[in-house]
């Protein structure tokens, strides 16, 4: 009484029983609520994924392979490019004399195009068959995928050898070298890119004569020119083809698929 008569705070006291009943009863029930609570946790089953997105990966089922059997490399039997089924019609090997004595396999490499665009046109346009020359003329989605091989490869070999080859497809086709032409598209090719073994390189015709390029499926670039994309498709089933074989396997893909 006489701190209060002073102004001063009543000393503290320890509860009497009552109030020490009380903050036991409210600490036991805090203790089994969050128990429960933890309980109810760990019983949940996991979350099911979404409707939405179980749709999506019902409708969007992986394509089963396509191995090429001298290196092992596998191509998928359709590709998706924004939204167009690109589909195999065949593969082939890239192989590279060393010093006139030794021929590496550089890669292996499948060749993709649009059945039901070229169905359409082959209508359209009344014909009987679309013939493996039209392709590499024709506006129609079309890729070369490059898997690959030779596990020493260098970006700055791949440059060198698209200069080579398709710089002489654009001299043959055009009668002009057309170097910024030629460097649109190979600078493409930048040094510190890795190509270990089974990089897969994408090359894609696009709708208006787009070619895109695409490593492990990132975009590096693209280059609009109907020219380029002729060159392009014309190493790998025109006149004189990397691979003979592999453009005769092509042609028989392509007959099946649009027959």
């Amino acid at each position: 009484m006489e701190a209060m008569a002073r102004g001063g705070m009543p000393p503290c006291r320890s509860p009497g029983p009552p109030a020490a009943m009380a903050a036991a009863a409210a600490a036991a029930v805090a203790v089994a609520v969050n128990y429960s609570y933890a309980h109810l946790k760990l019983s949940l089953p996991p979350p099911s994924p979404s409707p939405f997105f179980a749709a999506i990966s019902m409708a969007l089922p992986s394509p089963p392979l396509t191995v090429e059997s001298s290196t092992g490399a596998e191509f998928p039997a359709w590709i998706d490019s924004d939204g167009a089924k690109l589909e195999l019609a065949g593969t082939g090997l890239r192989k590279k004399s060393i010093l006139g004595l030794k021929s590496i396999v550089v890669y292996a490499f499948g060749i993709y195009a649009n059945a039901a665009k070229l169905r359409e046109l082959k209508l359209k346009d009344d014909k009987k068959a679309i013939s493996l020359a039209e392709l590499p003329c024709m506006d129609a989605e079309m890729s070369v995928r490059l898997v690959i091989v030779y596990g020493k490869l260098k970006m700055g070999t791949v440059r060198s050898a698209f200069e080579e080859s398709i710089g002489g497809r654009i001299k043959k086709f055009s009668g002009a070298e057309n170097k910024e032409l030629l460097q649109s598209f190979t600078q493409l090719f930048k040094e510190d890119i890795k190509l270990p073994k089974g990089t897969a390189i994408d090359m894609v015709r696009l709708p208006g004569h787009v070619l895109s390029t695409r490593i492990d499926g990132q975009e590096v670039g693209s280059v609009k020119s109907e020219l380029l994309c002729r060159c392009l498709f014309d190493l790998y089933i025109g006149d004189e083809p990397f691979d003979v074989a592999g453009k005769e396997a092509i042609a028989a893909g392509l007959s099946s698929m649009l027959s």
